[in-house]
């Protein structure tokens, strides 16, 4: 395959970027459903991605604004990686795939979408 092609994507690609972060926008407001908002932890959040690569892409952010992982505290990193397994399970069980790819784009250059 020469090109990553996903045409669902392309009202994502083609507007405009705005000048808020779409997590703390979404954190603040209380329609989970609406935004798929997944589960609320104390420290971090489960939502799925509304423009998806496949069938369950979901993403796993802290509630804390930070650019750059490395700024996670303890207890962040430690409930961070605790939703990401507990969403796997769910995964598992709900579509029961062949495998993961879990990845973390850090920065627009490492494929982030919010930085």
């Amino acid at each position: 395959m020469k090109t990553l092609w996903a045409p669902w994507r392309m009202d994502y690609v083609g507007r405009k970027k705005a000048n808020i972060c779409v997590f703390c926008q979404t954190l603040k407001e209380d329609l989970d459903e609406k935004n798929l908002i997944l589960f609320r932890g104390e420290r971090a959040f489960v939502i799925m991605n509304r423009y998806p690569y496949n069938n369950g892409h979901l993403m796993v952010a802290p509630k804390r604004h930070i650019t750059d992982f490395e700024a996670l505290n303890e207890e962040e990193g430690k409930e961070f990686f605790a939703l990401l397994k507990r969403s796997l399970s769910a995964l598992k069980s709900t579509f029961r795939p062949e495998g993961f790819n879990v990845g973390i784009n850090l920065g627009v250059a490492g494929g982030a979408g919010f930085a």
